[in-house]
């Protein structure tokens, strides 16, 4: 694979990826604390009304939107936003490794927490791989 065709073919699945996370992002502002009953969380009628867990919801809901967001610029010129993309990436994966925190306090989450889980901690590495292996091509 030539150096070019591989940083497009990256710069393509960041972009792909990159409306995946602000639709997730706009769900959350959107829905609050609903978002959250909708990924298997067991959260009573009383908390989905507190304002703090509303707010800080909604608020982690947008900020989650900045991965979509530098995923795209990244993938607009992956040479250029190489570092920014492994600063992403790397906050992304160790995200995910927060959860492991929580599964060893509380037990595991729902199904589909868990499969974010797996996805936080594989897919950042591997498109940070991924990278270093296309820099490493250069010529």
């Amino acid at each position: 694979m030539s150096w070019n065709l591989g940083f497009s073919s990256l710069s393509l699945v960041l972009k792909s990826l990159a409306p995946i996370f602000v639709a997730v992002g706009g769900l959350h502002l959107v829905l609050g604390m609903g978002a959250d009953v909708l990924l298997g969380a067991d959260v009573s009628a009383e908390s989905r009304q507190d304002a703090v867990l509303d707010s800080q919801n909604r608020f982690y809901g947008v900020a989650f939107s900045l991965y979509g967001i530098l995923f795209y610029l990244s993938g607009s010129d992956v040479p250029k936003y190489a570092t920014v993309l492994r600063c992403v990436l790397w906050t992304f994966f160790a995200a995910g490794l927060a959860r492991l925190v929580s599964v060893s306090l509380l037990g595991f989450p729902p199904p589909l927490v868990g499969v974010l889980l797996i996805s936080e901690l594989t897919i950042p590495p591997l498109l940070a791989l991924w990278l270093s292996r296309l820099e490493s091509t250069k010529v």
